[in-house]
């Protein structure tokens, strides 16, 4: 058995040389995409000219309108669900609170239970 470990060696060398260069060629492709779109994303905007912002009205207390942001709450569902729920939803919201609870109730289930028997009978591991 004649090896020619000098051709080996060369071949092994000029392997490992064409795939970091294209491992860097890939690197550097995205790294410049990355760059032009934190450019395009970031153009500077045309400063609003400033003016004075209206006073907010005073608010007025209705019993209606409590009665129409009242939250509602389906039977069987915990406070403490309500709770966390409502947290979420503050979380979201940060420091501006854009966003309110108004209700909570259970999700409907989507598939039948012989369309879920069905998808568990076909989807499982051999």
């Amino acid at each position: 058995m004649n090896i020619d470990f000098t051709l080996a060696g060369a071949v092994i060398i000029t392997g490992l040389v064409v795939v970091f260069i294209a491992l860097m060629g890939l690197w550097l492709l995205v790294w410049l995409f990355g760059k032009l779109f934190v450019a395009i994303s970031s153009k500077p905007t045309q400063p609003q000219p400033k003016t004075e912002a209206p006073k907010p009205a005073a608010p007025k207390a209705s019993a209606s309108a409590a009665v129409k942001n009242a939250m509602v709450v389906e039977d069987g569902i915990s406070d403490e669900i309500v709770a966390v729920i409502a947290a979420a939803v503050a979380a979201m919201g940060g420091a501006a609170g854009g966003f309110a609870l108004r209700s909570v109730k259970r999700v409907r289930e989507a598939r039948s239970a012989w369309t879920a028997a069905g998808l568990m009978q076909n989807t499982q591991p051999f």
